[in-house]
């Protein structure tokens, strides 16, 4: 094949993958919306309990070990290791996940009782192995864009994403049963992994269970256990303000705090760049290009405020429309909860891990992921005590924030720079300026439309159009100027 036909066919690839995910995405959040305004807030809380076991078991099972695949799949993949430490990744994840699983059908009466929960006896069941499936998913879908079949995941995913879609439909409007709608998705991870299997065998070698060796699993872990501690540790934190709501409020309540917290995809702009960015800047660092990775990295920054933090200003100024679009007027308490979260969504863009794991300082990670947790732990405790509702949520936008200047700092440090110079102080101010014209001018406008007779959702359409527009053209020669840049150092 030529080099323009493989051009092609990794655009192609790539635009594919990308409308896939934002399709997963989308279907998601529609899945959040419908059972949001179908069911009672207990069954909808008791949904969001099963969902975030799940997701947490899975974030600390992982252990890595689909960076560990790629790594040594692609590493290795022209020798007979390859396999092994493929298969042996893969046996071990099993192992996790499986004890996982029966660990939490041991406990769920302690679970039962630590959610004060009685709807969740019995699902359990349903719940335990879906973090064994899902961290399986990942690491054959690291397999598979390795043996050049990344089609075939977007074929996947889109498939699987309109199954689940449909099942929740049928919750909602059907069944009303959580039990029924986890059986179901159990059932469907289930199909895809087998999917997964069968796929693979095909493409590269089938993944059978391997006798362990101490210096594969020992290579594996030494390579992945870092940066899993890493997002273990930030998984755990971005939940605990919900772990100390589910101890100590009711479902009903949790209901609305779990919808209030959830991280809307307001960096798909920036997670689409950071793409683009981390071969750059891990190549320029590994070459010593401090200069070159600054610039690109200082480009990326402003793109990331000009979007996500626009973004989320926007929602926090149509904060009570989104939660009537979204959910529905039961979850209005939530509104505050909500505000707070679009705070810490802001510097979501941030990615400064990206500078520390691509120098290969992996262990600043996992110091500062340790000390954040220990921070959110003790902090959301104490601001339940002292504010209440909204106190885990205040902890952790505080936490988030004082951890993303501490990365910062230590990843302006290894491309030889300051934090000052990874952003550009007459574009921040210039920025920041459009923010003070634009933000009272989009609240008027919200202000009026409530006393019309018109849609929060025409409301929320409007409002967003103007002020993003507004925000872009008088921020349009920064925006220019970082899209130039990065093309030109990438």
């Amino acid at each position: 094949m030529s080099d323009k036909g493989k051009f092609r066919g990794a655009s192609f690839d790539s635009l594919l993958l990308a409308l896939v995910k934002f399709f997963t995405l989308a279907s998601g959040l529609i899945g959040t919306v419908v059972l949001s305004h179908s069911l009672s807030l207990r069954a909808y809380g008791t949904y969001s309990q099963g969902i975030m076991v799940v997701m947490l078991g899975a974030d600390l099972t992982i252990l890595g070990l689909a960076d560990g695949v790629n790594y040594f799949y692609n590493r290795k993949r022209l020798t007979a290791d390859a396999e092994l430490y493929v298969r042996t990744a893969v046996s071990l994840q099993v192992v996790l996940g499986l004890g996982l699983g029966v660990l939490i059908l041991l406990l769920q009466s302690v679970l039962v009782g630590y959610f004060d929960n009685p709807m969740l006896q019995g699902v359990f069941i349903y719940l335990a192995f879906r973090p064994l499936l899902l961290n399986l998913g990942t690491i054959f879908q690291v397999l598979m864009v390795s043996v050049g079949r990344a089609r075939s995941i977007a074929v996947r995913n889109g498939a699987f994403s309109s199954l689940k879609l449909a099942a929740i439909f049928a919750t909602a409007y059907i069944t009303s049963d959580i039990g029924v709608l986890f059986a179901i998705l159990l059932g469907l991870d289930a199909i895809s992994i087998l999917w997964f299997w069968l796929t693979f065998r095909k493409y590269a070698f089938a993944v059978w269970p391997v006798r362990w060796r101490i210096d594969r699993i020992r290579d594996i872990l030494s390579f992945s256990l870092p940066m899993a501690l890493y997002v273990a540790c930030s998984s755990l934190s971005r939940q605990f303000g919900a772990l100390v709501i589910a101890k100590n409020e009711s479902t009903a309540n949790y209901a609305i705090y779990a919808n209030a917290s959830i991280q809307l995809p307001l960096d798909v702009i920036t997670s689409s760049f950071l793409t683009v960015v981390i071969p750059t800047v891990t190549r320029l660092i590994a070459e010593s290009e401090w200069d070159r990775a600054r610039v690109l990295f200082k480009h990326y920054l402003t793109i990331g405020y000009l979007t996500t933090m626009t973004f989320a200003v926007v929602c926090i100024v149509l904060a009570e429309e989104i939660i009537l679009v979204l959910y529905g007027e039961r979850y209005l308490p939530g509104v505050t909860v909500f505000r707070i979260y679009l705070v810490s969504s802001m510097i979501r863009f941030a990615g400064f891990s990206l500078i520390l794991s691509a120098a290969g300082r992996s262990a600043i990670l996992m110091r500062v992921s340790l000390v954040s947790l220990a921070a959110n732990a003790v902090m959301s405790l104490v601001g339940y005590q002292m504010i209440g509702f909204e106190g885990p949520a205040v902890a952790t936008v505080v936490v988030n924030v004082l951890t993303t200047m501490v990365l910062l700092r230590f990843s302006a440090r290894q491309i030889h720079a300051s934090a000052g110079d990874l952003f550009d102080r007459s574009s921040l101010l210039r920025y920041a300026g459009s923010l003070v014209l634009v933000v009272p001018f989009g609240s008027a406008i919200n202000w009026v439309f409530r006393d019309l007779p018109v849609a929060p959702a025409f409301t929320v359409a409007v409002v967003a159009i103007v002020c993003v527009a507004l925000v872009f053209a008088l921020s349009r020669r920064n925006l220019i100027a970082a899209l130039r840049g990065i093309n030109s150092q990438g």
